[in-house]
């Protein structure tokens, strides 16, 4: 299975760096982190219901969630 969609890495990115800060319920509160990930209504569900496939993904290139946020983070893709 393939990413939904183009921007999928940076959406992801996003909702990590978010949901690791611990600042929101990421379901709970989803209309306020949605504003902190700066990413739409519909990436955001994106993510959230595709989460385990794209973390797998992640894994399998990168070979954990850490290494991908620090990797990202310098590229800035």
């Amino acid at each position: 299975m393939t990413p939904v969609n183009e921007n999928w890495k940076s959406n992801f990115y996003k909702y990590e760096k978010v949901r690791r800060s611990g600042r929101y319920n990421m379901i709970m509160e989803a209309d306020k982190a949605i504003k902190a990930c700066g990413i739409s209504s519909r990436e955001y569900r994106d993510i959230l219901l595709n989460y385990n496939h794209y973390k797998r993904y992640v894994e399998a290139k990168y070979e954990s969630v850490d290494k991908f946020m620090r990797k990202y983070k310098k590229c800035g893709y």
